[in-house]
């Protein structure tokens, strides 16, 4: 992973939704992002380049109500039915597709 590949895939995405995108910190080896959906509600990206890691959060005010962290070489999700929870997984979530879960979460409940 590197940070200029997170960024092209988040500017991407958010071409392709009509999002914000906003940095917000950026170092050597780490990069954090937002995409904006509403004024409380937005996507966090979080990379660490040399930790291999990539978490990725909608989340409302402060709270997250879905999740997908790549944590010690292990990926898993915090579920929208119980976002404190961690089930692991084999499967690699992109930020297109993270984004794209988010965005149908949020339509089929109408929140958008």
């Amino acid at each position: 992973m590197k940070i200029d590949s997170v960024i092209k895939e988040a500017s991407e995405a958010a071409a392709q939704y009509g999002l914000e995108l906003l940095e917000i910190d950026r170092t050597d080896s780490i990069i954090s992002l937002k995409l904006v959906i509403d004024n409380d509600l937005f996507i966090k990206i979080y990379g660490n380049v040399e930790k291999n890691k990539l978490n990725l959060a909608l989340v409302f005010k402060t709270k997250r109500l879905y999740g997908y962290d790549s944590e010690g070489g292990k990926p898993h999700t915090h579920p929208f039915e119980n976002p404190d929870d961690h089930l692991f997984t084999d499967r690699t979530l992109s930020i297109q597709e993270f984004v794209s879960d988010s965005l149908r979460f949020l339509e089929e409940r109408e929140i958008l």
